[in-house]
Parts: structure tokens; C-alpha cells; sequence
């Protein structure tokens, strides 16, 4: 049976990222960037007023070539200047232009005096406070010159991108495609909320779970139905879901006589890389390939069907989707109570709650550890990883922990 590590490690050997395609930039929002990009032009692509105002030559109303006060410079409006229809021509000797922000700069002029700081009389422009020059201009390339490296490989795209790749222009980006993920649930007690119980069923939790969870990972999901503990079906379905990027199937992975999946799978022509992991919870999980196509049998229970996709089908989204993968656990906690685990050698994912601390991350496990649990899933703030051998975990001691998103998040 492999150590989680070694579980871990052969996805990632096995999964590369996905071939990268170009999609349109509206298209983009959370995909990772596939090839650096360059600025095609400098960034602004001209000098443009940053307020309305009037653009001028700072030498003619500099202190040095004004006999008269400051507040008794004037000069004569010849022209206005808007964001889209620039003045064509030259700002002269005593010469000024009305313009608005963004507007560009005229030749000849080199600053903007703002609006609140003139008067305007008898067609006369009165400047009650000189600017210097440059003043109030956004001066070409001064955000980006043409050719700078701007983006570089593996950035995920944020609407910050998308407003800048928009700024240079782009309409079409080279990004790794979303992930496609098809989800298979099997039990013959299951049915999908909302439909009337019999005696003995209950309402099927893992696909809407799975899909919740797709989605936050960036991967996008449809879900095959349920099917019943029969092979024959069960096979049909599967071959379904051979058409996608990862095939995701809860349910009947272990042992027991309508434990099928391993042999539908074989049916397939799934090659079977792993079956079965040192983990608690979800120990019975599988791992293959069709083509293109990666398999994941997941346990049936919810909490071990959490637990096989954080650990193991997230990294594997991740390295599809051109994105690196690192340790989440990487935030220290002190333990609050003493932890007891079960002798063997093998990694338990532990379910925290956080506690009041002065300063440092306190944490102790909930009661409900169950891999049926539900509930816990809420309640958790935090989740362990820790091999129980390697104890004993006592009050006190300097655990590394994985914050739940939204819960537990630590500065």
C-alpha cells in the first residue's frame, strides 16, 4: 500500500499540464497564462492631461518671465483638447487650450494648470497658481515601455490582468484550458436531493459536493447521474466519462461484493496505477488512466470523498491547468488538548476547530472525526495532516495546519 507521499508524487509525475489553447480575454478569468506577454506599445501611448484643465507652456508664466504677480498671469485660449479628439495644432508663445482628462497633450505645451486654479475673463485665462513643468501629465510610457515583459508564465489571469491586457489592446490570450471534469456517483441507495425517500435510501451529497468543490478549484464539472451497484451499467457510465480531463467516481472502490469499480474499470481499459492509500480517512482510493483521461475512484463516505480531493484530485487540476502545487500546510498551531490517533503507521487528515488564542493559532480536533460525518465538514477551521507514529500529540505541541478558506484564514 503507498504512503500518502508516494500516492501523491505518482499523480503529479502522471499529470502534466493541459496543451495551451487562446481563448478571448473576456473568456480568461482564472486560467493560467500559458506564455509571458509583452507590451506591443508604450503604456500611456501618449502624454495626456490627468485633470480638466488648460494645457500651457510653463515658461511663459514661470515666476522668471512674469514681471507682474503671479495671479496676474494671463494668456489667450485658442483652442480645446477632449479625451479622443486632440488639438491638432501648437500651443505658441502666451497661448493656452482648454483641456479634459485624458485628452493628449498638445505640441508645444508642457503642463496642465487645473481648472480651480484659473479664471476665466474677457477671453483671457488668468492663472492664480503656477505649475511647473510636467505638472499634471501622464507622460508617455511612464507606466510601460514597448517590449517590457509584463506577464510571465503561470500567472493566473485576475480581473487586474484582464484591465491590463485590455489597456495593450489584447483580445485573445494564450492560457492553459479549464479543466473538464465528469462526476459519477454509484450506490443503489442513493438519490438526488429533492425526490421521495424509501425505507433504507438517502439523498446523494458527494456530487453536489464535487461540483461545489470543482468550481472553487477552477475546474468545470458535469455530473453523470447516479448509478446502480450493477457492472453493466456502472460501465456504461464510465466509458461516458472517458471523453473528459478526469473522471470522478464516488462510490465502490473498496472491497466488499458490490465494491465494482476496479473491475468496470478494467473493463475499459483503465490502466490502474495505484489502488488503495496509508490514509485515514479515505484509504480504499484508486488511480488511472485512459488515453488522455484521468481516473479517480473516491470512497463513498463524504468526509473521505473531501479528503481524496483536496489531497490528491486538486494537485492534479492544478498541474492540468498549468499551475504549480505547493504544501497547503504551512501554518503552525499550537495543539489545545492531546491528540490521540490510531497506532499504525499511516497519515490521519484531522479536523480542527480554532480556539480564542493571545497571538498564536490554538487549535484542538472536533469530536465528530467520522468519515460520514457531514456536519464536521462546516465546523472544521482547520484540517492536520500528521503520520501517528510520529507522536504523541500532546497539549502544546507545534502542529502544521491547512486553514479552511473563509473559516481560518491567518494573516
Amino acid at each position: 500500500m503507498l504512503t500518502y507521499e508516494q500516492a501523491l508524487a505518482r499523480i503529479l509525475r502522471e499529470v502534466s499540464p493541459a496543451a495551451p489553447v487562446k481563448v478571448k480575454l473576456e473568456e480568461a478569468l482564472g486560467l493560467v497564462l500559458a506564455h509571458p506577454i509583452t507590451a506591443r506599445f508604450d503604456l500611456p501611448l501618449f502624454n495626456n492631461s490627468a485633470v480638466d484643465g488648460y494645457a500651457i507652456r510653463s515658461q511663459d508664466v514661470s515666476p522668471s518671465a512674469a514681471e507682474d504677480p503671479p495671479s496676474h498671469v494671463s494668456l489667450r485660449v485658442i483652442g480645446k483638447a477632449e479625451a479622443g479628439r486632440p488639438f491638432c495644432s501648437s500651443v505658441r508663445k502666451d497661448e493656452a487650450i482648454r483641456i479634459l482628462t485624458g485628452a493628449q497633450v498638445p505640441q508645444g505645451a508642457n503642463a496642465v494648470v487645473m481648472q480651480e486654479h484659473v479664471i476665466r475673463r474677457n477671453g483671457q485665462l488668468i492663472i492664480q497658481r503656477l505649475p511647473k513643468a510636467g505638472q499634471n501629465i501622464r507622460r508617455r510610457s511612464e507606466d510601460l515601455c514597448k517590449g517590457a515583459r509584463i506577464l510571465k508564465t503561470e500567472t493566473l489571469i485576475r480581473p487586474q490582468e484582464i484591465g491590463l491586457l485590455a489597456a495593450l489592446g489584447s483580445s485573445q490570450i494564450p492560457v492553459y484550458p479549464r479543466p473538464t471534469v465528469a462526476i459519477l456517483t454509484t450506490g443503489d441507495e442513493l438519490k438526488p436531493p429533492g425526490s421521495h425517500l424509501k425505507a433504507g435510501e438517502i439523498y446523494e451529497s458527494n456530487g453536489a459536493l464535487l461540483h461545489a468543490l470543482l468550481r472553487e478549484a477552477g475546474a468545470s464539472s458535469a455530473h453523470l447521474g447516479i448509478v446502480r451497484d450493477v457492472i453493466t451499467p456502472l460501465i456504461r457510465k464510465i466509458r461516458r466519462g472517458l471523453g473528459y480531463d478526469i473522471l470522478l467516481i464516488c462510490g465502490g472502490a473498496s472491497v466488499g461484493e458490490k465494491d465494482l469499480l476496479r473491475k468496470a474499470t478494467q473493463a475499459c481499459g483503465i490502466r490502474e496505477i495505484f489502488w488503495r492509500v496509508n490514509i485515514k480517512p479515505g484509504m480504499p482510493l484508486f488511480f488511472g488512466k485512459h488515453r488522455d483521461t484521468f481516473v479517480f475512484g473516491l470512497p463513498g463516505n463524504p468526509i473521505s470523498v473531501y479528503v481524496c480531493f483536496e489531497e490528491f484530485v486538486k494537485p492534479a487540476i492544478a498541474r492540468l491547468s498549468g499551475r504549480s502545487w505547493s504544501d497547503p500546510y504551512q501554518t503552525c498551531a499550537l495543539l489545545a488538548k492531546d491528540l490521540k490517533l490510531s497506532p499504525t503507521r499511516r497519515t490521519h487528515f484531522v479536523r480542527l476547530s480554532r480556539l480564542a488564542n493571545n497571538g498564536r493559532m490554538c487549535v484542538e480536533a472536533l469530536d465528530a472525526q467520522g468519515s460520514h460525518q457531514l456536519r464536521s465538514l462546516s465546523e472544521a477551521d482547520a484540517w492536520t495532516r500528521l503520520v501517528s507514529d510520529e507522536g504523541p500529540w500532546r497539549a502544546g505541541t507545534l502542529i502544521r495546519v491547512r486553514p479552511v478558506r473563509g473559516k481560518c484564514e491567518v494573516a
